[in-house]
């Protein structure tokens, strides 16, 4: 299929104002569009991690989303920038120009809303603003051990607030945290709540409260979850999210960073 590339507003007009491209695309973006779709890749964050996205038609061709990496990872090396991952709907094909190569994939929603929770005093939960390099350890310890997955990076300059909740023992039962994505959106990340305590909202009280933080500084939030989490789906949906798009991303790598 025939991809031009475009910019940025372009990319908007053509995807319908998508909320993934709203909210996650910076003015750096690198996108095409076609016949059939759209595809973009970017910055996830200010300091890099580029990846991005295919959205094409059911009846697009097989390898529709192959030649669109292919252009958007030539645009890349021009720029001097690699693409870290990519992602298509779900079983969609994907070919890597060389010298990239897939290795794996994972499924997951972008979600977002503009409309803050409504704060229930009955669910009520003392929360403590924590340090992203003071408390680094503290988090990394706590959220590794009662999830093994756990995607916070404190310590690394991602998030500009962390929340956390605290036993009697001053002892953390839950953490979550919010990071800034290239575009300037917020990002919910690393909610993690201690596997003893699971089952008494202290999640849901987490994601509410960053989520009025986020929308009370930038009239918006988002947040990413692994589309079988059906558990969180439901409480990010009581809470007002919406699903952006549901992806199947790949990782890209180089020779030199496999090893």
């Amino acid at each position: 299929m025939n991809w031009q590339q475009v910019d940025r507003a372009a990319l908007l007009a053509r995807s319908g104002y998508d909320p993934y491209v709203r909210w996650a695309t910076p003015a750096d973006v690198i996108a095409a569009a076609g016949e059939h779709g759209w595809v973009c890749v970017a910055p996830w964050r200010p300091s890099g991690h580029w990846g991005g996205a295919a959205v094409v038609a059911p009846d697009a061709p097989a390898d529709a989303e192959s030649e669109a990496l292919e252009l958007l990872a030539a645009s890349a090396r021009e720029r001097g920038v690699p693409i870290d991952w990519f992602s298509t709907a779900a079983g969609r094909e994907l070919r890597a120009p060389a010298p990239l190569t897939v290795v794996g994939s994972g499924r997951w929603d972008f979600l977002w809303t503009e409309v803050p929770p409504v704060e229930s005093p009955s669910s009520a939960v003392d929360l403590l603003e924590l340090d992203d390099t003071a408390d680094a350890a503290r988090i990394e310890v706590f959220a590794r051990l009662h999830n093994p997955g756990f995607e916070g990076f404190p310590g690394r300059g991602f998030a500009t607030l962390w929340l956390g909740v605290a036993d009697d023992q001053g002892d953390l039962i839950a953490v979550g945290s919010l990071h800034e994505l290239a575009s300037g959106a917020p990002h919910l990340a690393g909610i993690v709540v201690h596997t003893d305590h699971r089952g008494r909202g202290l999640g849901r009280a987490l994601t509410a409260s960053l989520t009025r933080r986020a929308i009370q500084t930038a009239g918006v939030a988002t947040l990413g979850v692994y589309s079988d989490n059906a558990v969180a789906l439901a409480v990010y949906a009581g809470l007002g999210y919406r699903t952006g798009r549901r992806f199947e991303t790949r990782s890209l790598v180089t020779p030199d960073r496999a090893r």
